[in-house]
């Protein structure tokens, strides 16, 4: 996983593919294609490629590394994530603000609350 940061970054891999949460140093725009959710996204997570329990482990991962109010989008392509991310987070205090389906690729918008 990388994690970049204002103070650091941390390298890790798994399965010969980079996992990977960033945090870039100016907020972007929700670029997802057919969103209609116009909140700024302050950190991405990239697992494409990975299949359960990857996606799940890493977003419980990521979430617990970020702030209240952090907003995060997560990208995946395991059909799964469809399943298990919503499940998830009905169980926390985090809220899911969009799902978008393009291509075969999962986009979730998720607000951190603790």
């Amino acid at each position: 996983m990388q994690v970049n940061t204002h103070e650091y970054t941390v390298f890790s891999k798994a399965d010969n593919r980079i996992v990977c949460i960033s945090t870039p140093f100016v907020y972007n725009e929700t670029v997802i294609p057919g969103g209609v959710f116009g909140m700024q996204i302050t950190h991405q997570l990239d697992v494409l490629g990975f299949y359960c329990p990857v996606p799940l482990h890493q977003t419980k991962r990521a979430l617990e590394s970020l702030s209240s109010g952090d907003i995060i989008g997560i990208k995946a392509d395991d059909p799964e994530t469809l399943h298990d991310i919503p499940m998830y987070l009905g169980r926390t205090e985090h809220i899911l603000r969009e799902i978008v389906n393009e291509s075969g690729e999962f986009y979730f918008i998720i607000e951190v609350k603790k």
